[in-house]
């Protein structure tokens, strides 16, 4: 969409300072797909951190804006306008649920879902969130989300009419999460840099909470008992006592924890994989899912939340909180070859419809409305 007079649009890019989480990796993809293309805008990004790289270091070709400074001085960025003051702007769009903003009014805020106040984790700053993201958005001219699942939960949790939020899928980044067509040269690499010899299944983003890991670690384990002979990846520093509870598949070699990896280390996981396991209990997306099913790894899913929309026909989904039902799904896929590659197929075709051109174009589309009340 080209803007019908040329505009300046500020973009909170301080995500991309976090880079390593999924929020991150879909604001760096849609900002790289925004600076691409010539719609009659000239962005400005902003960010905070005290810490760490600065937002000049991702050397974009947009002009920036960053404040060296800690969460704590939100308060007094908001009442000085210090981001309005830095980088005037006709619009501003806060990426990461809310900006410190003096006028929300001139802004438009990305919530990528509601679970900060349905479903709050102290692992992660959503006391912080519950405090400001509810009153920012309903000040807003508009709120972009990323599922019809969300945009319903948010209208209806944070009272916002629903007309004025919308839904821009995520994207995929195709010449990174693509299939591997070289058998062997990928089971090299996965020989070589995980030590991966047998077959397994692999499961992503994972977490002591909502992420319903140690669920499906018991439904793994009791497959193990009946013979299953595939193992368990996890792109996954697990805890203490996670480990301590399956000390004995751990040391059989049987669970194995990678920690973080590249993302190209993670494609190759994708690939290789028998099928993606990834049976979590509230998201607002799932980008993991639509990264496997791109690089032709069969999914296994939740039934619940966002994912049965996002997996479409292309995935088998189970009911989480049931380790029955889960373990009978891994069970299938191990047993079923046939089942597997028909998965594989409605998945590659399925992720086809998740483009960040498309995201971008959508977003430009939402600008354009938003200004337009001006």
């Amino acid at each position: 969409m080209l803007l019908s007079t040329r505009r300046n649009i500020a973009i909170d890019a301080t995500p991309l300072l976090y880079v390593s989480n999924g929020i991150g990796r879909s604001t760096r993809a849609l900002v790289n797909e925004l600076l691409s293309v010539d719609r009659g805008v000239d962005f400005t990004l902003f960010g905070r951190r005290l810490g760490g790289g600065r937002l000049r270091d991702q050397k974009l070709s947009a002009r920036n804006v960053h404040l060296r400074l800690p969460r704590l001085a939100e308060p007094a960025i908001q009442k000085l306008g210090l981001f309005e003051r830095r980088c005037a702007a006709d619009l501003y769009h806060a990426t990461d649920f809310y900006s410190p903003l003096r006028n929300p009014q001139r802004a438009i805020s990305t919530i990528h879902d509601v679970i900060f106040l349905k479903n709050p984790e102290p692992i992660v700053d959503h006391e912080r969130l519950a405090k400001w993201a509810g009153p920012f958005a309903r000040s807003c001219r508009a709120v972009i989300t990323c599922s019809n699942w969300c945009r319903k939960e948010i209208s209806e949790t944070l009272e916002i009419d629903s007309e004025r939020i919308h839904v821009t899928y995520w994207g995929i980044d195709r010449d990174l999460f693509r299939p591997e067509f070289d058998a062997d040269a990928l089971r090299q690499r996965l020989q070589a840099s995980f030590g991966i010899r047998r077959p397994y299944f692999l499961a992503v983003s994972c977490s002591t909470g909502r992420k319903n890991t140690p669920r499906l670690l018991r439904a793994f384990e009791s497959l193990i008992a009946q013979g299953l002979d595939h193992d368990l990846i996890l792109v996954w520093t697990a805890p203490p006592e996670i480990q301590q509870s399956h000390t004995n598949s751990i040391e059989r070699g049987r669970l194995r924890f990678t920690g973080r990896v590249s993302d190209e280390s993670l494609r190759d996981l994708y690939c290789g994989a028998t099928a993606v396991l990834y049976p979590s209990l509230d998201e607002g997306f799932g980008l993991p899912i639509v990264e496997a099913m791109s690089c032709g790894a069969p999914v296994i899913t939740s039934n619940t939340t966002c994912l049965p929309e996002i997996a479409g026909n292309a995935c088998l989904l189970v009911n989480p909180m049931e380790e029955a039902d889960i373990a009978g799904a891994i069970s299938k896929l191990a047993n079923d070859a046939v089942e597997a590659d028909r998965l594989k197929q409605l998945g590659l075709a399925r992720s086809q419809d998740f483009s960040w051109r498309r995201c971008a174009e959508q977003t430009l589309a939402v600008y354009q409305r938003a200004l337009e009340t001006n």
